[in-house]
């Protein structure tokens, strides 16, 4: 292969491509790849080389082709990184390095999301590594034929889950289309091909629709003196299985699976065109979009209009300007291209979603939820408001309140009781309407719950939930462990002589510090016996074993361990027997999730031994050293089992029921509840739990 032919090749697709050093390159990687093979018995130069035929068809400088040229030499060759960074330079030996790190996925997930993280560090500075990664990508999906069965399927899930949304976001639409399409054909392959056979069998048929919407377009448009350029296509094999999916229908029930494009000159012919083809078509008004206005994140830009076309069909209308048309056809790389010609600032709003990932990086540690959170990250925001300081937040469809407060900040969404939209205030699980101005109502005794996690849409909430609840268990278990540690140094009555140090507790335990081993034991993942053993060494001998024995027998009724709001994420209440807040309760320590309530007279304590029971008392306002009442007035469904849920709900919240009244009335439950509870935010808790059970109809705070 001739490495000057090779570089002329490259530059009749790019022109503006230094020469020099693409010979110079592609001379050094054909000396480096010589010998090897794809699976496909091609030589494997043949892939970089294609790689760099994309990249310059996307208008890349010489610097991405000549790093797309070398992507695989350290991962495949002997050459090292350092050895790129002499021959070619630091630039391009860090691009090379920033794309060899992203690992296959079957060789372990943990990798794959260390590998992303690190990839997407360095898409910050040098964005254009992307279209080296995703030509890269598309050139191996042509040839996955070749490969077994079971990695055929591994990478086209990941096409999917990664790098086909990764196209959308940089707008690159034709490389999207084409991942999704290879990578469905591998996943469902009878689904692919009766779509495929489909479109074969109707393309004349189609054909014909096509130009009897393009011809008296393209007379109203000569009429009108209106310059513009009109096409028709087919929609792609994966989109028209989405649609089928999302519809429930068969191929041949689905109208919309083709489009017309129109290109114009300018910005205000966009507007007139759109009149021209309401004026021959009826529009449907509601799936009518101004991305010119309101242009998608990836810099998007066209109108979308749909009418009802010849024999009832509905045809999609696309129009945009030439300018608008070439941002569709290469998205931001179109604006890569040659060092950039977008303003520092505009550059960065349009990779904010990358700055985002990279903020989230360090509060998701768990491979699995990162992978989740990147996965939406790269799906398109077809949701979108404004804050009140004018500030668009751009969400997946079917994104809540609480999905907005977390998007706009991790406080705001922690505190968040719900917003308030055009005059009306709407709940935390409410959609966000589209394009509306959301003021968010926050209150600083408001925190998190686990029914959030349901409430919340997006992985960013999800994940900033689940960090602070896993925050707020460790501290409570820090609580509830010193609470049980020093019940047990009570009753023993260790002298201060013989009182066990810091070190040798922690060492006995495992555990790092007295935190560590606070936090375990009020998780339950230290066994009581193991306590006892330990404090025996430390007991008065005369008082012997019978003494420590004691500790938590029936005889310790009267310095009972007091639980209540403090503990709320350690308390699971034991179905068997459906304790309430304020009744006679025993516990029992469950491994790693606290303290497990029974009634004090369930049968279930009897089968387990004194020394595993903990006596306990709740908290009340009178040992709390505070005192609120509360009222709650509830309107429901009248259902099997309302009542049960709704104390069931109460109870999960710590809260003490006083009295109860409820009625039922014309298939109706109203009912009113008298509680003791402890601050603002636990009524806010009760009240939100409440109206999350099915059949709740109104919940009023007195």
């Amino acid at each position: 292969m001739n490495p000057e032919d090779t570089a002329l090749s490259l530059i009749d697709i790019n022109p503006k491509l230094d020469k020099g050093l693409l010979i110079k390159t592609l001379a050094f990687v054909i000396e480096a790849h010589k010998g090897q093979m794809r699976k496909s018995g091609a030589p494997y130069i043949r892939h970089p080389i294609e790689v760099a035929k994309t990249l310059a068809s996307l208008r890349m400088d010489t610097t991405v082709i000549v790093a797309g040229l070398l992507h695989d030499v350290v991962e495949d060759t002997k050459y090292s990184t350092e050895e790129i960074k002499e021959k070619f330079g630091t630039e391009v030996a860090e691009m090379v390095d920033s794309v060899t790190k992203i690992s296959d996925i079957q060789k372990g997930i943990d990798r794959t999301a260390k590998t992303f993280k690190k990839f997407l560090a360095y898409v910050s500075k040098r964005p254009q590594i992307i279209a080296i990664k995703l030509a890269d990508r598309l050139d191996n999906m042509h040839s996955l034929q070749y490969l077994a069965l079971e990695r055929q399927k591994a990478i086209s899930e990941e096409t999917l889950d990664f790098y086909a949304p990764l196209a959308h976001r940089l707008g690159l639409y034709s490389f999207k289309f084409e991942l999704e399409d290879l990578a469905f054909k591998y996943l469902h392959p009878e689904e692919y091909a009766a779509i495929e056979s489909h479109l074969e069998l109707t393309s004349k048929e189609r054909e014909d629709y096509i130009q009897s919407i393009i011809f008296p377009l393209n007379i109203k448009m000569n009429l009108e003196q209106l310059d513009c350029d009109i096409r028709g296509r087919s929609k792609h094999i994966y989109s028209i299985h989405e649609k089928m999916t999302a519809r429930g229908c068969k191929i041949d029930e689905l109208y919309d699976i083709f489009a017309i494009r129109i290109i114009v000159n300018q910005i205000a012919d966009c507007y007139v065109a759109l009149g021209y083809v309401h004026n021959l078509w009826m529009p449907l008004y509601s799936r009518f979009k101004d991305y010119i206005a309101i242009p998608k994140p990836n810099l998007y830009q066209s109108l979308h209009t749909t009418v009802i076309g010849p024999y009832g069909k509905l045809v999609e209308v696309q129009i945009r300007t030439k300018d608008m048309n070439e941002t569709a056809e290469y998205g931001m790389a179109a604006h890569w291209a040659y060092k950039f010609n977008l303003k520092k600032e505009e550059l960065e709003k349009n990779m904010d979603w990358v700055n985002a990932i990279t903020k989230m990086q360090n509060e998701i540690p768990n491979s699995t939820e990162f992978l989740g959170f990147l996965h939406e990250s790269l799906l398109p925001e077809d949701s979108y408001a404004w804050t009140p300081q004018g500030k668009k937040i751009s969400l997946p469809l079917g994104s809540t309140i609480l999905d907005f407060a977390f998007a706009v900040h991790t406080d705001l969404g922690i505190r968040c009781l719900g917003a308030r939209v055009a005059g009306k205030v709407l709940s935390i699980d409410a959609h966000i309407p589209i394009g509306e101005t959301i003021q968010i109502l926050q209150s600083d005794s408001q925190e998190p719950q686990e029914t959030w996690l349901s409430m919340a849409k997006t992985q960013k909430a999800q994940n900033s939930i689940r960090h602070w609840l896993r925050k707020a268990v460790a501290a409570q278990s820090v609580i509830l462990g010193k609470k049980i540690w020093q019940k047990e140094l009570h009753y023993l009555k260790i002298s201060k002589e013989n009182f066990p140090g810091d070190y040798d507790i922690c060492k006995a335990f495992n555990a790092q510090n007295m935190n560590s081993f606070y936090e375990s034991l009020g998780k339950g993942e230290i066994p009581l016996k193991d306590i006892f053993v330990f404090l025996k060494q430390y007991s008065d001998h005369s008082q012997g074993w019978s003494k420590l024995k004691l500790l938590f027998s029936s005889s310790d009724e009267d310095n009972p361990i007091i639980i209540g709001h403090n503990e709320r994420f350690l308390l699971n209440y034991a179905s068997c027997c459906n304790p309430v807040p304020g009744t006679p309760v025993k516990g029992i320590l469950k491994s790693g999730k606290g303290i497990e309530i029974h009634k004090e007279d369930c049968k279930i304590l009897s089968k387990i031994p004194q020394e595993q029971r903990l006596a306990l008392q709740w908290e009340t306002p009178e040992n709390a050293k505070r005192e609120r009442k509360c009222i709650l007035r509830i309107e429901a469904e009248d259902r099997v089992a309302i009542e049960k849920d709704i104390f069931n709900s109460i109870a999960k919240h710590n809260a003490i029921v006083k009295k109860t009244i409820f009625e039922n009335k014309e298939e109706r439950v109203k009912g009113r509840v008298d509680l003791l509870v402890f601050n603002s935010a636990q009524i806010k808790n009760i009240e939100q739990s409440l109206q999350a059970i099915v059949g709740i109809r109104k919940v009023t705070v007195l």
